[in-house]
């Protein structure tokens, strides 16, 4: 098996290509967390918006979608204005914003979830070197994103019945993820 990522905006892709995306979003957000999401929005087809897509070659079998995550800019206004929480930061300070996160469950536990935020956060220091970099993570991965340096800038909040937190990475730690190889 081979593993490759690929970056794309929405208009890039090829039907069957969005439909991958898409499956593999509400596969995981909708009916495995059983959350009642509108998983499908406006920022998805925006030009500037960049898809992060891990893929899956075999010998004999069509690419397999196996993760993916999105990342667009925004500034701290706009996401205030859906997270409805209180952020410490000046409303026109611009971001750059990273979101859905996922990765199949039979590829969780094999380093692609950090091979996929390498990959991301890599596209966020190439794209906008001098933006923060901002999430907002489900509760139980604040950890997680913890590990690549994101901190709480914020109250926690609920969206669709999940608490979350948002989360900022300094514009001045994406350096360490430009080489393709760390």
């Amino acid at each position: 098996m081979t593993r490759y990522f690929a970056v794309s905006n929405l208009q890039e892709l090829g039907s069957l290509e969005v439909h991958k995306l898409y499956k593999l979003r509400v596969d995981i957000f909708v009916h495995e967390q059983q959350t009642p999401y509108a998983e499908i929005d406006d920022t998805d087809v925006a030009p500037t918006t960049n898809h992060i897509l891990a893929w899956e070659r075999a010998d004999t079998a069509p690419s397999r979608l196996v993760g993916c995550a999105r990342l667009a800019p925004t500034t701290v206004a706009e996401l205030k204005g859906y997270t409805g929480t209180s952020i410490s930061l000046d409303d026109a300070t611009e971001l750059s914003q990273l979101g859905r996160v996922a990765v199949s469950k039979e590829e969780r536990g094999t380093g692609l979830s950090q091979d996929l935020m390498h990959n991301a956060l890599r596209l966020a220091y190439e794209q906008y070197p001098d933006r923060d970099v901002v999430l907002t993570a489900q509760k139980p991965l604040a950890d997680f994103y913890g590990e690549y340096g994101f901190e709480p800038i914020g109250e926690e909040y609920l969206d669709s019945g999940v608490v979350h937190l948002p989360m900022l990475l300094k514009a001045s730690e994406l350096e360490k993820f430009s080489n393709l190889n760390a």
